[in-house]
């Protein structure tokens, strides 16, 4: 995701329209709020069930020492955990996207497939597919501003080939990418249009099948995997509150080194699994 990072989040057309970028994605404030609070917050509190408590007196009581490094505890830790967070956060919604840029393509080769065999043409084919999409999505969906940018595109002299080569370019989907390449070589020498999208509308169906039975597969596992991420905290929590003697020995030196090193091989082993379950994807 680093380098998707560097790309702009929008990319001028062949009308100079500025066309989202989907190779990155960009939060909005809401969702950058959003986020920042959670990873926060959550933080935050994790790191005082395994820090807090530092500089109690001889009876194990809470002193101002302890007040103040609770706190500077939660504040560091909260922010460690968003910028450790925002980069997944980011992953999880340029995947989202992703899905649903597919899913709303397939539907498009559908309404494109359906419409050449009626005998309409192209830009009639696109127009019709068009209103489909709209009443199957809605006005503010991907595939509907791409669709409209191809009809603006037609109107003003722009060849077809070459939105959706610029559609396919901006994608980061494979398939969008090879159909709009198949499409401009066979639009150019009068190739057999209709078969083309019904064929790759057909490879594209069995490739969201696929997915989607290998996250079936997989949904158990990531279960039992976001169980067990919860599991050390639980832990954490049930030591620190059922012996105060054992929850002192946390605030030693050896302790907090103790800490430290879990904390290393509980963060490693959630990027390992987290990579692991990426197989299925």
């Amino acid at each position: 995701m680093a380098n998707v990072q560097q790309e702009p989040q929008y990319i001028m057309s062949a009308l100079n329209t500025p066309m989202l970028n989907y190779k990155v994605y960009v939060m909005n404030k809401t969702e950058k709020l959003v986020t920042f609070l959670l990873a926060f917050v959550s933080g935050g509190a994790v790191g005082l069930v395994f820090y807090g408590g530092q500089f109690t007196d001889e009876d194990g009581a809470a002193t101002l020492a302890t007040l103040i490094s609770n706190i500077v505890i939660f504040v560091v830790v909260g922010l460690i955990a968003n910028k450790v967070f925002y980069p997944i956060r980011i992953k999880q919604l340029h995947d989202k996207r992703k899905t649903e840029l597919t899913n709303q393509f397939r539907s498009f080769l559908e309404a494109i497939a359906v419409s050449l065999s009626s005998g309409m043409n192209m830009t009639d084919a696109l127009s019709n597919a068009n209103s489909d999409l709209k009443m199957q999505f809605s006005e503010d969906a991907y595939i509907v501003a791409e669709v409209n940018e191809m009809i603006n595109g037609l109107q003003n002299n722009v060849q077809i080939e070459e939105m959706l080569m610029s559609f396919g370019e901006r994608s980061e989907i494979e398939d969008i990418k090879n159909f709009s390449t198949v499409f401009a070589v066979a639009y150019r020498a009068g190739g057999n249009i209709k078969d083309i999208v019904r064929r790759t509308n057909q490879i594209i169906s069995e490739k969201i099948e696929i997915s989607q039975e290998i996250e079936t597969a997989l949904s158990s596992n990531k279960t039992q995997f976001s169980a067990m991420m919860v599991i050390p905290v639980v832990m954490m929590i049930l030591l620190r509150t059922m012996s105060s003697s054992f929850a002192k020995s946390f605030s030693t030196v050896a302790g907090v080194i103790a800490i430290t090193i879990a904390i290393g091989m509980f963060v490693g082993a959630y990027f390992l699994g987290q990579k692991i379950m990426d197989i299925g994807e």
